[in-house]
């Protein structure tokens, strides 16, 4: 099944009235939920075992409520980010900051000035914006003027194996249940044959490689020589400050598709890669960047300038997938995005309605509404609960 298209929902001039529009808060409640994983998760970054959710509630003077979903993990060891740092940062200086009344332009404004806590404030403008779309308001996905998908492609992303004919059979079932891209975890420590394994049994798989910035510049010719195994990309090799050993690598295999998402947490690094010649693909996290809008304009470069662009995601439960769904929904000559049904990871999740992939490889977006929420389920899975009030 094709990918089918909604027609555009409004003109650019509209992003105008989505700054306008009025806000106020009354309450900000920091939620951190412990959601349990289905089986753990092995990348070089570390294993994961469940994953801690941290919510922000947005509530505003009638009593109306908006939810966001902060993507970090638990500790800084792939982001500078982690939980109970950004519990800290909403305590102590976003929330303090925040106008009790106000326009968005006004919140984004007060965003603008923490610095490095991207997942942290992109979690309060989701909570925020989702507020307005409760009320009968929109965010600036709802007005971008280009095609949008109803039926989003999802890719895999698989975890390091221990055995080569493990990852053979795990991307046998991933294939026969409709995923159309598989991504595989690598490493500098990893084991070469899993990686030649999967390729000959899967000879004509749409493959890529994911090392999370794990390699180094003595592994130069070992990333090099993974094109023999005909990825379609290899995304982030390098740590996230280290363009230049793409640029090196680019040298090497100038025909290697590289993808870049850690180096990506603002439009102008996107713009400089891109211009440096080391980003073949764009994985776009809307929490990295800081939020929507700031997504959006990375969209609206990737469209002008014939960049590749997909959605990656962090682990996010029902959420912050479903949002990420949201701006996959606008990429609509994507393969696939990294963004499958949250059930596939998690044991129990706090929305009301799981998310589906059907047989074809597609998640259905055509009702797009904010989602809603399992309260008893939340209050099940809370690990604990900050409330912040203005006064």
């Amino acid at each position: 099944m094709q990918p089918t298209v909604a027609s555009p929902a409004a003109t650019t001039d509209s992003v105008v009235d989505v700054l306008a529009q009025p806000v106020s808060l009354q309450r900000l409640e920091v939620l951190e939920v412990v959601l349990p994983q289905v089986e753990s998760f092995r990348s070089a970054v570390g294993v994961r075992n469940e994953r801690r959710a941290l919510y922000v509630r947005w509530f505003d003077t009638d009593g109306a409520w908006g939810l966001g979903e902060c993507s970090c993990r638990p500790d800084p060891y792939f982001s500078g980010e982690f939980v109970t740092g950004a519990r800290l940062v909403l305590r102590d200086f976003v929330f303090p900051a925040l106008p009790a009344r106000g326009t968005v332009a006004d919140i984004e404004r007060t965003l603008s000035r923490i610095r490095g806590w991207n997942f942290t404030t992109s979690a309060v403008l989701d909570a925020m914006f989702d507020l307005l779309r409760r009320r009968g308001g929109v965010d600036p996905l709802d007005v971008w003027p280009n095609p949008k998908l109803k039926h989003i492609p999802v890719g895999i992303s698989l975890g390091l194996f221990d055995e080569p004919a493990a990852a053979v059979d795990r991307v046998a079932a991933a294939v026969a249940e409709g995923y159309r891209r598989v991504k595989l975890k690598i490493g500098p420590t990893m084991d070469r044959r899993t990686l030649e394994a999967v390729r000959a049994a899967f000879p004509d798989l749409y493959l890529g490689f994911d090392a999370n910035g794990t390699f180094s510049e003595a592994d130069l010719d070992l990333v090099a020589s993974l094109m023999e195994l005909a990825p379609k990309m290899i995304e982030q090799p390098f740590a996230p400050g280290r363009l230049d050993l793409c640029q090196d690598l680019k040298q090497r295999q100038p025909d290697l598709g590289l993808c870049l998402d850690e180096s990506l947490t603002c439009f102008g690094l996107v713009k400089t890669a891109h211009r440096l010649g080391v980003l073949d693909e764009v994985n776009i996290k809307p929490g990295r960047v800081g939020g929507v809008l700031e997504t959006v304009r990375i969209l609206d470069y990737c469209r002008d300038h014939d960049l590749p662009a997909w959605v990656g995601g962090m682990f996010e439960s029902g959420v912050g997938r479903v949002a990420n769904l949201r701006v996959a929904a606008c990429l609509p000559t994507a393969t696939a995005h990294d963004l499958s049904p949250s059930r596939r990871y998690f044991a129990a999740d706090v929305v009301a309605e799981p998310i589906d992939m059907a047989a074809d490889g597609c998640i259905d977006l055509s009702n797009d509404r904010p989602v809603d929420i399992d309260e008893v389920s939340l209050e099940h899975l809370l690990a604990d609960r900050l409330v912040l009030t203005k006064t």
